[in-house]
């Protein structure tokens, strides 16, 4: 059978815990050392391991970002941070991985990506849970596509059903309700008739290839 206390880490301190006869102990001085390197360690492991299982795995398959019809949705000159990006830890797999979360406090403005008509408003919905409902404006741009903003607060639309919308046009008050741990506003697009999410860049975002990552802040501009 294999023996996990002979290989890696598990071998190393098992020689430096291990008091075979005739040995010296090892002093507590020492073990503390070893659990403070290992402490020391671990938060850029799990970062490590973030970067590895989450993000982009294939940046080709994202427009180039001077291409990109899409802006930050916020306003211009306004910084946030996000949480949560594409093929997310927490969510954003599978058909909906192509999504951005970006903190903002409740009430921020939420601006459009791109310009298009709003063709659903949900905003009665308050509070926030494991599948609990969620407030969203949803803006069809003419093309196939359409752009999902989720979580906006209660009563939280500016926009109503059949309203065309211009890029940057404040739509909606960002909130914390339905499917949410904290104030954000979760974006994405999708392909109308295959129901999935599709690789967006945004036009105004200078690094990072305009795809933004988990963990970085952003701040918009004027795009192109």
């Amino acid at each position: 059978m294999y023996n996990i206390r002979e290989r890696g880490l598990f071998a190393t301190c098992a020689r430096l815990t291990a008091q075979p006869e005739g040995s010296q102990d090892v002093t507590k001085m020492q073990r503390w050392s070893i659990i403070g390197s290992a402490a020391t360690a671990l938060p850029f492991l799990v970062a490590a391991l973030f970067f590895l299982f989450t993000g982009p795995q294939d940046a080709s398959q994202f427009p180039p970002p001077e291409q990109s019809p899409y802006l930050l949705p916020w306003p211009e000159n306004v910084r946030y941070f996000c949480v949560q990006g594409v093929r997310g830890v927490v969510s954003h797999r599978g058909g909906s991985q192509f999504a951005y979360d970006f903190y903002m406090p409740i009430g921020s403005d939420i601006c459009a990506a791109r310009a298009g008509r709003v063709t659903k408003v949900v905003q009665h919905y308050d509070g926030n849970g494991r599948n609990w409902p969620n407030n969203v404006v949803y803006v069809d741009h003419g093309d196939g596509t359409r752009a999902c903003y989720a979580h906006i607060k209660q009563n939280g639309s500016y926009v109503a059903e059949g309203d065309m919308v211009e890029q940057r046009q404040t739509i909606a008050a960002s909130g914390n309700v339905g499917n949410s741990m904290m104030p954000h506003l979760h974006f994405h697009v999708t392909d109308v008739e295959a129901r999935r999410t599709i690789p967006v860049t945004f036009a105004d975002v200078k690094k990072d290839k305009g795809i933004p990552r988990m963990f970085k802040w952003y701040t918009s501009g004027k795009g192109q």
